[in-house]
């Protein structure tokens, strides 16, 4: 009987380190939907918090004249209500992206003493306006990988083998 054994050789995997401690998250321009979840998440983050604003505005409208004690209560815990929502909703699509825990490795030193810490729009988009630079590089060494690999295939054929065929005589 005959073995063979075939081994991967183009497959890239990027370790993105997250943190002082060495926690990270592994990505591969690869995987044909990293793309997609990656620009489809990312445009959910950024119109989650576009919705903000107007959302927080609609609440302080209904209580404008109310200057109650539990009306004031009541407002401030709508609005932060609105803001968790953002936090929850965004670190779900953050964590469908690189995997759970994304955002708990990132900011791992503030979860170490606050456990139950809930990352802010800013902290979010923080997170956010560091990654994306990471991802548009290793989409375009992907790219570029896949120019020279096609150059590759190509520089195996010979000018002869690409003459159209002569006519019989």
């Amino acid at each position: 009987m005959e073995n063979v054994r075939i081994e991967e050789k183009n497959a890239h995997i990027l370790k993105i380190e997250l943190n002082s401690q060495g926690d990270y998250v592994s990505v591969s321009a690869d995987d044909p939907t990293l793309l997609d979840r990656f620009t489809a998440g990312a445009r959910r983050i950024y119109e989650l918090a576009e919705e903000i604003p107007g959302k927080l505005d609609v609440i302080s409208g209904r209580y404008e004249g109310k200057d109650s004690f539990l009306d004031i209560m009541d407002k401030t815990a709508e609005m932060s209500g609105v803001n968790v929502g953002f936090s929850e909703a965004a670190a779900t699509v953050i964590d469908g992206i690189f995997g759970e825990g994304t955002l708990r490795k990132y900011f791992r030193d503030i979860y170490e003493e606050i456990p139950d810490f809930l990352p802010d729009a800013d902290c979010i988009m923080d997170f956010l306006e560091q990654v994306i630079p990471v991802m548009e590089g290793l989409f375009g060494q992907k790219i570029e990988r896949q120019r020279e690999a096609g150059r590759a295939r190509m520089a195996k054929y010979q000018p002869q083998d690409h003459k159209k065929p002569g006519r019989m005589p």
